[in-house]
C-alpha cells in the first residue's frame, strides 16, 4: 500500500472534534481541582471560626482574586499549549496583567505601611508554611490537568507540563486563600506566586513523563 493511499484511509476514518470539548474537560479538571483542594485545606487545618467577619474585608477578598486572575491567564495557556500552532498572546498577557496588579499592590502597601513595620507585612506569620500549602493544595488540580492535558496534543511537553503546574498552583492557592490568615498584598505578592511558581517547577518536570504520546 503507498503512503498517499494510506493517508486518504486514515483521513476517511478521521471524525471531527466537536469545539470547545478539549476545554469543557480542561474546565471540568479545574472544578475537580478546586473541589480536592477545598477538601485537602478544610480538611486538614479546619475552618477559621473569624470566616464571616474576616470574609467582608477587601484583604481578604484581594488574594483569591489574584489567584483566581492569574489562573484565567494560566487557563488559557494551557488551552493553547494542547493545541499546537495556537497563539498564547492573550494568556500571557492576562497572566502579565495578574503579576503587575498584584506587584503595584505590593508596592503601595510597603509604601504605606511604617517602615519598622515593613518586614512583617512582607513575611508575615506564615511565610515559611504558606507555599508548601498551595503546593499540596494544588495536587487534585494537577493531576486532573495533566489528565485533561493528555487527551489534547501538546508538543512542547515541558512547557505544557509547567503551564498545567501553574494553572494548578493558582487553583490550589485560590481555595488556600479562604484560609490563610495573612491579608497584606506585599505577602501575597511574593509567597502566593512562590508556591504558584513552584507548582509550574514541578509540572515542568512531570511534563515530558506524563505527557508523552
Amino acid at each position: 500500500m503507498r503512503t498517499d493511499e494510506l493517508i486518504a484511509i486514515l483521513a476517511g476514518n478521521a471524525t471531527t472534534v466537536p469545539p470547545g470539548r478539549a476545554r469543557r474537560k480542561l474546565l471540568l479538571a479545574c472544578l475537580v481541582g478546586v473541589a480536592g483542594a477545598a477538601a485537602l485545606v478544610f480538611g486538614i487545618l479546619g475552618l477559621k471560626h473569624d470566616f464571616p467577619q474576616v470574609m467582608t474585608t477587601a484583604p481578604f477578598w484581594m488574594k483569591p482574586a489574584y489567584c483566581a486572575w492569574f489562573a484565567v491567564g494560566a487557563f488559557m495557556l494551557v488551552d493553547r499549549a494542547g493545541r499546537p500552532g495556537a497563539k498564547a498572546t492573550t494568556g500571557r498577557l492576562v497572566l502579565s496583567g495578574a503579576l503587575a496588579a498584584i506587584a503595584l499592590l505590593a508596592a503601595v502597601n510597603l509604601a504605606l505601611t511604617a517602615p519598622e513595620l515593613r518586614m512583617h507585612a512582607l513575611m508575615g506569620v506564615s511565610a515559611g508554611f504558606c507555599p508548601v500549602a498551595i503546593i499540596v493544595s494544588a495536587i487534585p488540580a494537577l493531576v486532573a490537568v495533566l489528565i485533561a492535558l493528555r487527551g489534547m496534543a501538546p508538543t512542547r511537553l515541558t512547557r505544557a507540563g509547567m503551564m498545567a503546574g501553574l494553572l494548578a498552583g493558582a487553583v490550589g492557592a485560590s481555595v488556600y486563600a479562604l484560609w490563610c490568615r495573612e491579608s497584606t498584598a506585599a505577602f501575597v505578592a511574593v509567597w502566593y506566586t512562590l508556591g504558584i511558581v513552584a507548582c509550574g517547577g514541578i509540572g515542568a518536570l512531570l511534563g515530558p513523563l506524563v505527557l508523552r504520546w
